[in-house]
């Protein structure tokens, strides 16, 4: 059965499955949060578990299964390549699971996985560090009728072990951000696809038409250009710059006078653990009230599928025969 509160602010038992830095700051925020006991750590490397364990002194699980038993909700923090196998366990025993970045690389796992949350009435969460920085849910309540948006992001952090993994690893999160920040689903995609430094994919033009009547052109790339990775978006009298680095928000606007100029907008001096905070504070909220994200995970799913349909156009299969 699934955890539900009889009283308010009831702690959520909450245990991590995987060793990474990704996990190490969790765990930083974790312990700090009232809303959340740490119930330990597991990992198929033990002495990797077991050293992060020690460090934060938390228990040391050396069964996924048993992790299970004793928590309510578990932070999955393995390869996405695992995802399946540990979140499908996690949901047939009613647990709430939390992940970061991204559900699966395949669309079939994460319907399956959305289906098994719905039919378990728990919740899936998945980390979305932009759209609860502060800075990005500002850009959002300025942009009303977007009319073209330009994206570009060029940055050599991408694992490249295929010509996806910039899709997976660059791609998919900027797709994520523009659904959330239009308010509106795809219509249309369009992609092209080269290999300009390296012998796998590093670049990557998409076009994407939104039902809401914008185009969104994004821009990817998996080296250094020299510039800043960025969003400007169009609409009626004003162009909004958004740096993706920086979370600095500029408007270019037509003055009184009918000139044109810049106007900028005081960032907040957030940091990222603050950012993972409120994540883990709307996880929460979620469990405790008996929400369900749905919105959040379909907007997930449909965005991985436009991930797939842009590999498509690359590798065609019969994965949407």
């Amino acid at each position: 059965m699934p955890l539900i509160f009889d009283t308010p602010n009831m702690t959520i038992k909450i245990g991590l499955a995987g060793v990474n830095e990704a996990a190490k700051m969790h765990l930083d925020v974790l312990k700090g949060m009232p809303e959340f006991e740490i119930t330990g750590i597991y990992d198929h490397q033990a002495d990797a578990a077991r050293s992060v364990a020690d460090l934060y002194q938390i228990p040391f699980v050396s069964s996924y299964e048993y992790l299970l038993q004793k928590s309510d909700a578990v932070d999955i923090q393995t390869p996405v390549g695992h995802h399946f196998k540990y979140a499908s366990e996690a949901l047939m025993r009613s647990t709430h699971v939390l992940f970061t970045g991204l559900i699966s690389e395949d669309v079939r796992e994460a319907r399956q996985l959305c289906d098994l949350a719905m039919e378990a009435q728990v919740n899936i969460k998945v980390l979305h560090e932009d759209r609860l920085h502060p800075e990005v849910k500002k850009l959002k309540r300025l942009v009303r009728r977007p009319i073209y948006i330009e994206c570009n992001r060029f940055q050599q952090k991408v694992l490249s072990i295929s010509n996806d993994s910039l899709i997976f690893g660059g791609l998919l999160n900027d797709i994520e951000l523009l659904t959330y920040i239009t308010g509106s689903n795809i219509r249309k995609v369009t992609a092209n696809a080269t290999q300009l430094f390296n012998d796998f994919v590093d670049f990557v033009n998409v076009r994407i038409d939104f039902e809401n009547g914008c185009t969104a052109n994004i821009n990817c790339g998996n080296f250094a250009n020299g510039q800043n990775s960025y969003l400007r978006i169009f609409q009626k009298s004003e162009c909004i710059r958004f740096d993706l680095n920086q979370y600095q928000l500029t408007k270019l606007i037509k003055t009184e006078t009918g000139e044109l100029a810049e106007v900028p907008y005081s960032a907040s001096r957030i940091k990222q653990q603050d950012v993972i905070k409120l994540e883990l504070q709307e996880f929460a909220q979620a469990i405790e009230h008996r929400q369900r994200n749905s919105q959040d995970i379909f907007h997930a799913y449909q965005s991985l599928k436009v991930a797939h349909q842009i590999i498509e156009k690359f590798h065609p299969s019969t994965l949407f025969d």
